[in-house]
């Protein structure tokens, strides 16, 4: 008879600025461990369902970045080396001394980062819609892309996020964007802390020495930012890239199967005891 599905563990780690939430599954301790950042601000919940599948190859720990998801709030200055410091904190909480690192959209920001921080550290990288951001984009957003939605006593903010949601993602249907709304209001009125961050960032400039780490770059044609995958190869034109096409921001939710094929092809390519 086949095995049961492997069932996710939610758990949580105390950290010096407060609890980092987590999901992750059981597996072979002598597997190597994958670190999964989450695109804000939703949380690790959208790993859920690839969390098992991922389990055959690695030890995979998908992190709700600090103030999304369960994870306490952080403070308004912190920086993209603040999130990206986290990696290394439960990469040493669970005694790995390499690991796998894969980000998502914003967490592919703090992934880079954190492989950038302690290179000798990462066995390989995977980053899941890059965000490239020019000058202007960057200005632009922090401008005016991301508005608090303060509580109002009519609910308002409620109906704003709704609809901000199917703006965004006009496919999406109701069980998801349920759970989209749920971690927007778990992220508090504020919910933009983090893309702040990214948006101070200067990715180019950060990378402009290159980097030799073994990368996967996954886009989607569907994804809100496929247009960002080219820059982001021009960024990084050693590292493998994947074009998935008709594939959205949520494969690793509307196609788990697809989503970790190729995560655990890249694991087993790169792994090295």
């Amino acid at each position: 008879m086949p095995s049961p599905p492997l069932s996710v563990v939610k758990a949580y780690m105390p950290m010096d600025w407060g609890q980092l939430h987590y999901r992750t599954v059981p597996a072979d301790p002598a597997l190597p461990l994958l670190i999964m950042l989450h695109q804000s601000p939703l949380s690790s919940r959208n790993y859920e369902t690839v969390l098992p599948l991922l389990a055959s190859h690695c030890r995979p720990v998908a992190l709700d970045t600090p103030g999304y998801g369960g994870s306490s709030a952080v403070p308004e200055h912190w920086t993209v080396g603040d999130y990206s410091l986290v990696v290394w904190d439960v990469a040493d909480t669970f005694g790995a001394d390499r690991v796998f690192v894969f980000g998502r959209a914003t967490g592919a920001v703090f992934a880079l980062e954190a492989a950038l921080i302690q290179p000798q550290r990462v066995q390989g990288l995977v980053l899941h819609g890059m965000p490239v951001y020019t000058d202007a984009e960057r200005t632009d957003r922090m401008r005016s892309f991301a508005p608090p939605f303060p509580a109002a006593a009519d609910g308002a903010h409620l109906t704003g996020i709704w609809n901000r949601i199917h703006n965004e993602y006009p496919w999406i249907g109701p069980e998801l964007a349920t759970h989209f709304a749920q971690d927007f209001l778990s992220a508090g009125p504020d919910f933009a802390r983090s893309y702040r961050a990214i948006w101070r960032y200067d990715l180019p400039q950060r990378l402009a020495g290159g980097s030799d780490l073994p990368t996967l770059l996954l886009a989607g044609s569907a994804d809100r930012i496929a247009f960002m995958h080219a820059r982001a190869v021009a960024l990084l034109p050693r590292a493998q890239a994947v074009w998935l096409e008709g594939a959205t921001d949520f494969v690793a939710e509307q196609e788990p199967a697809l989503f970790a094929g190729h995560l655990n092809d890249f694991i087993s390519a790169h792994s090295t005891g």
